[in-house]
């Protein structure tokens, strides 16, 4: 019985011993923002404040709104387990941290480990100073505008085969997020890379298969996305990657040879591609060598980006479309006035169409595609006029969501207003209030294309069709928790109803 009572004890002291260094390790370092005296959220044991986006019962993006709203600084504290985060709010502090004195801020918080995942550590997102400046410049004449104008007549097919494909389902609901996203693969497979997605001829097209495998978040994916962007430890320990390896192999098969038939050919299409190829004869870039994984990672990347982002774009404005039908009717007349007055659609008249754009602006404070801005203080820093030091390696945090639905800079957030992008009332909010595509040397290099292949996606949809709700469009939206971009759990359902612009304007 002795026996026995000894190993009861030496099981209580090993557990009572277990518990207290445990209980140490994850808050050792809990007192970090109150010894700098900066606002905090009080964290809790293991996962900090980052309880709720751990479990997956909360997106970053509303997760980093819930803090904007509790807190009213400029600044605050929070950890995510136990690493402290510094989370801005102020339009002032993220316009130094941004673009006044980006040099401090000038990497990513996001996990660029060439070990665990070696084509995405070298892309324009994912890499960092001085192989990310130096990589951008060199890739940044594809989005000019004159680059653009010429890639016009290639959405046009693209949206070709968009009205065919709805004229088949006409009142009938399509998941008008599945459709745009067809579209939007299109036109980037066409603009980018000279290939055909077929997206609306193959509903297995190969291109969409892969799309879809990006950003469908089950609790594998998104707990790649979650690790990556605030568990980097996990990353470099366990060596995995950020997208699914199949998609990797994809990528590699299909542009290594798209590359290879266009260095044959010599055909050239001022593309994303001959910029690829005029790379290549280039030994590296700051030390890094060009190898096959950079040479796949850039149209991997500018192909998840810009199908994505647009696909979302033009989506969420159909659905407030067809919740409004008198704004819908007001913005197709502006479209078709523009079609007449500059023949169709061309770049001209899609720069002519104000409230469309006036439109998109507003889609993209409500349902911003990123909802959240991540930088790394890659030397002390301290800010001007204020008594905040910001450490060498501290992670930072914007909540777009926070700000985009902050009433003091857009009164009466959750009403869908275009009209707050007027001259009067744009000039009107702190600049650094709106930030749907960043700001400074880190901005969305592919700002002009998603912008335009949204207007262009819209244009010719509401100049052929009414969208109208109907018992399966979800109202209000409810977000997947497990996606780190903004996604409904159920698409954006809708009925598409056919118009006839010649017949209405002969009415």
């Amino acid at each position: 019985m002795a026996i026995v009572g000894s190993i009861y004890i030496d099981i209580l002291i090993f557990a009572t011993t277990f518990l207290v260094v445990a209980y140490h390790y994850f808050t050792w370092n809990f007192d970090f923002w109150k010894k700098r005296n900066i606002p905090y959220v009080e964290p809790h044991l293991f996962f900090g404040n980052f309880q709720e986006v751990a479990l997956q019962q909360t997106t970053i993006g509303h997760f980093l709104a819930d803090l904007y709203n509790k807190m009213k600084t400029d600044y605050f504290g929070v950890w995510v387990f136990g690493t402290p985060h510094l989370i801005v709010r102020s339009p002032e502090v993220i316009k130094n941290i941004l673009v006044k004195d980006f040099n401090y801020f000038s990497d990513r918080t996001i996990t660029s480990d060439t070990d665990a995942d070696p084509i995405a550590s070298k892309t324009l997102f994912f890499s960092k100073n001085p192989f990310w400046k130096t990589l951008r410049s060199k890739l940044s004449p594809i989005f000019t505008s004159g680059k653009i104008k010429t890639m016009i007549p290639l959405m046009n097919d693209a949206a070709a085969d968009l009205k065919e494909y709805l004229q088949k389902r006409t009142s009938q609901t399509v998941d008008m997020k599945e459709v745009c996203a067809k579209f939007t693969t299109d036109v980037v497979t066409s603009c980018a890379f000279g290939l055909q997605g077929q997206c609306f001829q193959h509903e297995e097209s190969p291109f969409r298969d892969v799309g879809r495998k990006m950003f469908n978040y089950n609790m594998i994916n998104a707990f790649r996305a979650t690790s990556y962007f605030f568990a980097p430890g996990l990353v470099k320990f366990l060596k995995f990657t950020f997208f699914d390896p199949s998609i990797y192999t994809f990528c590699t098969k299909t542009f290594l040879e798209t590359i290879k038939m266009r260095e044959k050919s010599g055909i050239k299409r001022n593309d994303l591609i001959d910029m690829i190829i005029e790379m290549k004869k280039l030994d590296s870039i700051q030390g890094t060598k060009l190898d096959d994984d950079v040479i796949v990672g850039q149209p991997m990347q500018f192909f998840a980006a810009g199908f994505e982002t647009t696909s979302s774009t033009i989506s969420f404005t159909l659905y407030e479309m067809c919740l409004n039908q008198e704004l819908q009717l007001k913005l197709r007349r502006e479209i078709n006035k523009a079609l007449d007055e500059y023949n169709g659609f061309t770049y001209e008249a899609l720069k002519h169409m104000e409230l469309l754009d006036k439109c998109i602006k507003e889609t993209l404070r409500k349902y911003p595609v990123l909802p959240f801005l991540d930088r790394r203080c890659v030397k002390d820093y301290k800010m001007p006029n204020s008594d905040l030091f910001i450490e060498k390696g501290t992670p930072i945090y914007i909540p777009m969501f926070g700000l985009h639905y902050d009433p003091v800079y857009f009164p009466n957030p959750d009403k869908y207003d275009p009209e707050r992008f007027s001259s009067e009332n744009t000039n009107s909010r702190p600049q650094y209030a709106y930030i749907p595509f960043g700001e400074g040397p880190h901005n969305c290099i592919g700002e002009r294309f998603g912008l335009i292949g949204s207007k262009l996606g819209i244009a010719h949809i509401l100049s052929n069709f009414y969208v109208e709700a109907n018992e399966e469009t979800p109202v209000p939206i409810i977000y997947d928790s497990k996606s780190f971009v903004l996604q409904s759990t159920v698409g954006l359902p809708m009925k598409v109803v056919p118009y006839n612009r010649r017949m209405s304007a002969a009415a």
